[in-house]
Parts: C-alpha cells; sequence; structure tokens
C-alpha cells in the first residue's frame, strides 16, 4: 500500500498546528525562566532574541513541517506496526529522542539548568504525542473509508 500524500499534508498540517499551539502555550509557562538562565550564561544574550516577523514566519514553517514529517513517518511505518495510538506514540517518542540527542549540549554547557531543559523537553514530549495521534487519525480515518469504498 503506498502512502496517501494527501493525507500525509494535510494531517501534518494539522499536527503543525498543535504543535504551534503548545509550543505559544509552553512559552507562557518557561520562557521567563529560560531568558534568565540565558542571560545569566551570556548577560544580555536573551535580549538580543529576535522575535520579529521574519523569526516567528521561520518558526511557525519549521513547525508545520514537524507535523508533516510527524504524519508521513506515521504513514511510513504503519504498514509495519498498524494503525493506531501505539504506532503513532513510537513516532512521537523516536522524533522526540532525535531533538534530546540533537539539543543535549544546551544543558551541558550551562545554557540551560537541567530542570528547565528536562522541563521544556517532558513539554515537547506531550506536544509530539497529541500532534502525532492528530496527523495519525487524519491520516487513518482517509485510509479506512478508502477502503470500504473500494470493497466488492
Amino acid at each position: 500500500m503506498s502512502i496517501n500524500p494527501r493525507r500525509v499534508i494535510t494531517g501534518g498540517l494539522l499536527a503543525g498546528v498543535v504543535i504551534i499551539i503548545f509550543n505559544i502555550l509552553a512559552q507562557f509557562v518557561i520562557m521567563d525562566r529560560v531568558q534568565q538562565e540565558m542571560n545569566a550564561w551570556t548577560p544580555g544574550s536573551a535580549d538580543r532574541m529576535d522575535m520579529g516577523a521574519g523569526a516567528i514566519t521561520a518558526g511557525i514553517m519549521m513547525k508545520l513541517v514537524i507535523g508533516i514529517i510527524l504524519t508521513w513517518f506515521y504513514a511510513a511505518i504503519r504498514p509495519h506496526f498498524g494503525p493506531g495510538p501505539r504506532t503513532a506514540s513510537y513516532v512521537a517518542i523516536t522524533v522526540w529522542m532525535l531533538g534530546v540527542i540533537f539539543f543535549s549540549d544546551f544543558p551541558l554547557l550551562g545554557m540551560i539548568s537541567a530542570t528547565s531543559y528536562a522541563l521544556l523537553e517532558i513539554m515537547q514530549l506531550v506536544t509530539f504525542l497529541i500532534a502525532t495521534f492528530v496527523g495519525a487519525r487524519i491520516y487513518s480515518e482517509q485510509a479506512a473509508s478508502t477502503q470500504q469504498t473500494q470493497a466488492p
């Protein structure tokens, strides 16, 4: 069975919207703490962060791409692991672990405390789980209805 690109894009964009919403909520919860820690590491660094229109647009685009990647990965492994939340969880945890590995030097360098990093990563894991469930649900619904219409 081949991957349905239209459903991957649709589910991925919805998953990306979930990521955007959860990241906005995370900023309200922990951003002040992270900025204080960054300023302690390099005085004034958080004050120099540019959150202009370009940075916001790039952030939104990246999160939409991550949502598409999550949904595509789900669609790719679904034939091997079966449809449903368990497979979506495998995808979310795998992609989350890659992010943990990629950014693990932040607390090691002292840019952010281990506590703040752990809190951010827990929030990111929850975000990825929910986003992948949404993307998988959109992808799965189409696959199920297509199979029903093709039955003799």
